[in-house]
This record gives C-alpha cells, structure tokens and sequence, in this order.
C-alpha cells in the first residue's frame, strides 16, 4: 500500500501568510490530538464506538464473499435501497475502484433518492426475476428506505409470486426494529449492523460490503487495507502518525483558526464519489452545537480538478481567505490508457498548478495521494477518514458521533406524513408555518 499525506503549506514557515500553523500550534495540536484519540479508543473499550472494530472482521467478510458468490450464479442485477450512510459508502467503493467488477459482478444500482421520477423508473428497469434487492436501514423505521421498500416489495411479488422472498436481503440491528422483526417473521435473509456503528461510519460493515461484494468487489482486501491503517495509527509515534497528524492539523483549522468551509478537490475517476461519502461524515459528524453554546463545524464543499479550476478556483484563489483545502489523487491514474501521456501530463500539471496557484495566495492546502485504484488503498482511505473525523471532534469538544439536527427534521417529516405519535408536533409546526409573515411572489400558477 502505498498512501502520500502532505500537509507542508498548513505550516506557517512554508505559507507564510499569517494562516498558517506554526510549530507551537502544531506541538499542541499534537497532543490534543492524542487525548482526542485515547478519549475515543476509551468509548470503544466502553463498547460505545464500534467503527475501530470494522478492519478485524475477516471472517464475517469471508462469508459475505461466499454469500455474494452464490448470488452471482443466480443473478444479475442487484438494487439497494437507502440513503446517507446507508449508500454513499457503497457508491464511494464501488466508483472509486472503477465499477463492476471486471464484469463479473451483479449490476449495482443504488436508490438513495425518493424523488418519484427518478427512482420509479428506475425500479422499472429492473428484471425482477433476476434482481436482489437490498433494503439497509439500522432502525428499520427509515422512511424513505421503508417507502422505496413497500414499492420493491409490490414488483418483486408480481414478477415472481410466492418465491419474492428468496430476491430480498434486509441490513438491519441484529435485535431491534421493523426490519429485525420482518426478517425474523418472513424468513428473510439478513445481516445484522453493529449496533455501536452510526450509518456513516457504517461502509466497513455489511451496509457496504456484502452489495459491494455482489458487485464483484473483495471485502477481505477493503479490510486488509482499513486494517493496514489502523495498525499504523495505533504504532506510530506522532510526527509519524498520519491520523494524529492530519486531525491536529484539520482541528487547528476548526477550532483554533476557524475557517467555515473545507474544501476537498479531486482529481482522478471515482473520487468525486469518495468526496460524497466524506461530505456526509465530515458535515453530519463535526457540525454540531457544543455543551457551552458556541457553535462549530465546516462546510464541506467538493470540487472537481481539472473542471473545476475553471469554475470556483476564482473564488478560493481571490475570495475571502475562509477556506482550508485538501486535494486528492490517484498516483497512477490512467497509466493503462492508451494513448494517455501528454493528457496525463497535463492533468499532472493542473493538479501542481491549482494547488502552487493557491500557495501563492496564502491559501493553507493539504495533498494526499493514493497509489492504486483498488480495495486495500480505498479500505485504508475510508478508515483513515474516520479516525480523523472522530478525534477532529473529541478536539472541537462535540460528540462527533451524533446527529441531533438530523433527527429534528425525520421527527417533522414522519409529523408531516400522518404519522399518529406525531400528531401533535404536527400542529404545532403547521400553527408556526401559518404564523410566519408573508414575503412570497409567484409568477403564473392558478394564484
């Protein structure tokens, strides 16, 4: 494996823009960060946190591959039905490592979307005799999975009778929940969620790997390659230490120096999928309002290097200095192409340039590489992401592991859909809405 971190222009002695960490900042960063990380391992000794537990499971990935395989010979197609945690980690693998497997894998969609013109066509498209759908959700009580469930569950009954069992897997808790109950009363094959795993640090679980594993993609080196990562935090020193080093570096630049917005820029295929999945942890995870009332967190922006050099570059290069930038690259994308070199080479140099251009305005910029597109680099990636996140969070003093604010809009969306435990925030809410002072135009319409 073969992973480069760079975070020279976060140092004050090669930005020299007065935005940059000096070497006091960075020795107390340092140790913050590992109190940070001893605070976390601590929650998961407590059996709190499970995410560190995911790389070790080479047996449960063993019998997904055995599992994925026996679907394979039966299928073709394979729907997967979720939203957020539940399916961007997937999509991240999956594109990241080039898509179906050599074409040896079922084809993989995934719905992660309610809009009714794009996932009822969608589902049409779909021979449901020779489809496996995988419905992920922890609580069971996710409705947006529930309703595109209700719907796979009327296609799968008319296209194959009494035997639409057999074409339904649930990922779900192992006790708990509409989806437990219904796989243990139906018969439906399942595989359980960690209960001590939230949905987006949940892609190392069964949520990703056993449709990542029907797709022809190995579990075992996706953990092989988390497992490599997390070996090489709990071993090295510091300085030497890519997680401690990168979450002192992110959380000086959340807490210490606040910028409001971290922008990731990618340049490779399938990255911008890996920057979707880091959007979610990063925004859901750090965004949070702390035990004193003051309020942390970044804005996650993505951007697409080279396309858009052309389109916000201008912003970061000229815009207010409120931003922290991370680019990310394959070391060897698209060497197999031919034909591919003096394409390559200026990808190569768009890459250096955008980030020399950036350097030059004062702008603090990380770079990480990655040497292959395949399971063990993207393995490591995703869990390196992880561990940064939670110990950027231990530091940032929020619980990096909720998501209150997300819970407050499912709350008024089940209100606003009938549900009858909900009936009275209902009214209150639709009370509020009617109450608010009017300022809307419309042009046409029937009004």
């Amino acid at each position: 494996m073969d992973i480069r971190f760079d975070f020279s222009l976060f140092l004050e002695k090669n930005l020299r823009s007065g935005d940059g960490m000096t070497a006091r900042d960075l020795r107390i960063r340092l140790r913050g960060a590992e109190k940070a990380a001893l605070s976390v391992a601590r929650r998961h000794a407590e059996g709190k946190v499970g995410f560190p537990d995911l790389p070790f499971l080479a047996k449960e990935a063993r019998a997904i591959s055995r599992d994925a395989a026996r679907l394979r010979k039966r299928f073709t197609h394979m729907l997967v039905l979720g939203i957020g945690g539940s399916a961007l980690g997937t999509k991240a693998v999956l594109e990241g490592i080039g898509g179906r497997s050599a074409g040896k894998g079922l084809l993989l969609t995934v719905a992660d979307n309610v809009d009714p013109e794009a996932f009822l066509p969608m589902l049409r498209s779909h021979p449901m005799k020779k489809t496996v759908v995988v419905a992920i959700s922890k609580s069971g009580g996710t409705p947006e999975t529930n309703a595109q469930l209700a719907l796979a569950v009327d296609a799968l009954k008319r296209a194959n009778g009494r035997s639409w069992k057999e074409r339904l897997v649930l990922v779900t808790d192992p006790k708990n929940g509409a989806f437990r109950r219904m796989a243990d009363e139906e018969g439906i094959a399942s595989y359980p969620i960690p209960p001590n795993v939230g949905g987006r640090f949940s892609v190392l679980s069964p949520v990703g790997l056993f449709p990542l594993a029907a797709a022809g993609v190995s579990p075992e080196k996706l953990l092989l390659g988390a497992k490599t990562m997390e070996t090489a935090f709990r071993r090295k020193e510091p300085r030497e230490n890519p997680v401690l080093f990168a979450s002192a570096a992110y959380s000086h630049y959340l807490t210490v120096n606040p910028k409001p917005v971290h922008v990731w820029m990618t340049y490779g295929q399938g990255l911008d999928r890996v920057a979707e999945w880091w959007q979610q942890l990063w925004a859901e995870s750090l965004g949070k309002l702390r035990p004193d009332g003051r309020r942390v967190g970044q804005t996650p922006a993505r951007a697409v290097g080279v396309t858009d050099q052309h389109s916000q570059v201008q912003l970061y290069q000229d815009g207010p200095a409120d931003k922290v930038y991370t680019f990310v690259k394959w070391m060897k994308g698209g060497a197999s192409v031919p034909g591919a070199g003096r394409l390559r080479s200026l990808f190569e140099a768009e890459f250096e340039g955008t980030i020399g251009a950036l350097w030059n305005a004062g702008r603090p910029v990380a770079r990480i590489e990655l040497g292959e597109r395949d399971e063990v680099h993207i393995g490591a990636f995703l869990h390196f992401w992880e561990w940064v996140t939670a110990i950027v969070g231990e530091c940032a003093g929020i619980d990096p592991f909720d998501q209150p604010g997300v819970e407050e809009g499912k709350k008024i969306t089940r209100a606003l859909m009938g549900e009858k435990p909900a009936a009275r925030l209902r009214e209150r809410f639709m009370r509020k809405m009617e109450g608010r002072a009017p300022a809307e135009i419309r042009i046409g319409g029937d009004g």
